[in-house]
C-alpha cells in the first residue's frame, strides 16, 4: 500500500502542477475569444469562444476527476491540506455551472471569473505545497505511516 500512497502524491504533485497551467491556458483563451469575437456576435454564440469553453469543461471534468482520485489515493496529512484538495475539487465543479448558469442569471454570472482566480491561486498553493513536501520525504513518510496503522 506504501507504494499506492506513494505514487499517488507524485502523481498529484504533477497533476496539481498541469492543472494550474490549464487555468493559465484557460485566461488566456478566454482573452483570444473575447477580442477574436466578429462584430455583432455575443458571448452566447461567439465561436471564437469555443476554445474556451471546450477546454474548460475537459479541465474541470477529467482534470479535477483525477486529481480527487489521487488525494483520496494519497490522502494527504495534515487535514487541512486535504481540505485544500477538496476545496480545489469544489470550486473546479462549481466553474462550469457558474459559467452556464450565468448566461441566464448575471447574479451567478459574475462569479465565473473570481472562481477562475480562486482556483488558480489554490492550485499554484498546492503545487508548491507538494513540491516541497515530495522533496523532504515528509508527506510520503506520513501517508505510509497512516496507511500502516
Amino acid at each position: 500500500m506504501d507504494a499506492v500512497h506513494r505514487g499517488a502524491w507524485v502523481g498529484l504533485r504533477w497533476v496539481t502542477a498541469l492543472y494550474a497551467l490549464g487555468v493559465v491556458v484557460q485566461f488566456f483563451l478566454v482573452g483570444y475569444g473575447l477580442f477574436a469575437m466578429k462584430h455583432g456576435a455575443t458571448i452566447d454564440d461567439a465561436k471564437s469562444l469555443d476554445a474556451h469553453r471546450g477546454f474548460g469543461f475537459v479541465l474541470s471534468d477529467f482534470g479535477t476527476g483525477l486529481i480527487l482520485l489521487l488525494t483520496l489515493l494519497a490522502w494527504p496529512k495534515p487535514g487541512s491540506v486535504l481540505g485544500r484538495y477538496l476545496l480545489l475539487v469544489v470550486l473546479a465543479f462549481v466553474q462550469p455551472i457558474l459559467a452556464t448558469e450565468g448566461y441566464h442569471h448575471w447574479g451567478l454570472g459574475m462569479f465565473h471569473p473570481v472562481n477562475a482566480l480562486l482556483l488558480l491561486g489554490l492550485s499554484i498553493h498546492l503545487t508548491i505545497y507538494a513540491r516541497r513536501h515530495t522533496r523532504d520525504g515528509a508527506e510520503i513518510g506520513a501517508a505510509a505511516e497512516a496507511a500502516a496503522a
